[in-house]
């Protein structure tokens, strides 16, 4: 079961090496979620990581351990804890946890996708979000961005993906041998 802690946006990384050597047993598995993302250097694109959930840290732990790595979280130097819902530690949902494991496999890093857009549409050809038929909030075609929204302790979370655009189709471009089923494909609700 997936436990989460909140920390300071920013420090992640650190935090979670802390906590790993620190406080996690050797079964126990603490991790960010990465979001790889490309960056125009020099006028070349890169890509890099950044954690797709901005201020958290994951920590995979048998349900029977969860009392006892708070208590041990609790002692460290670090002012953190597992988080909870009505004053109860509460994992993510199993839901959340395959949808998450299958966005980001086990090395818990979502990939940046390539898609084309039909008018309001955008079909996900590549990376994480390949055939998600989700609502896009927001695209920058320049950055390789998109927000969109993911189911985190159960609620919609916004998050940053990459997505590049490879290629705008308008409908009067389309023939009639085009197979576009608006059914299968993600739907922008702003730009």
């Amino acid at each position: 079961m997936w436990y989460v802690i909140q920390t300071m946006k920013g420090k992640e990384k650190k935090v979670a090496d802390e906590v790993r050597y620190d406080v996690a047993k050797e079964d126990e598995k603490v991790f960010i979620f990465e979001n790889e993302m490309e960056y125009k250097v020099k006028g070349k694109w890169i890509k890099d990581t950044n954690p797709f959930f901005p201020g958290y840290i994951f920590v995979d732990l048998n349900g029977d351990d969860a009392l006892d790595f708070d208590i041990r979280l609790r002692k460290e130097k670090h002012p953190l804890k597992l988080l909870r819902m009505d004053e109860k530690i509460t994992p993510i949902r199993p839901e959340e946890e395959e949808y998450l494991t299958r966005l980001g496999g086990e090395d818990h890093i979502v990939r940046s996708s390539e898609g084309f857009r039909i008018d309001d549409m955008i079909e996900i050809t590549s990376g994480s979000f390949k055939g998600w038929k989700g609502e896009i909030k927001k695209i920058n075609r320049h950055k390789r961005r998109a927000t969109i929204c993911v189911p985190m302790m159960g609620r919609e979370v916004e998050v940053s993906i990459g997505l590049e655009i490879v290629k705008y189709i308008s409908r009067d471009e389309l023939s009639a041998d085009d197979k576009f089923d608006r059914n299968n494909m993600a739907r922008i609700v702003t730009a």
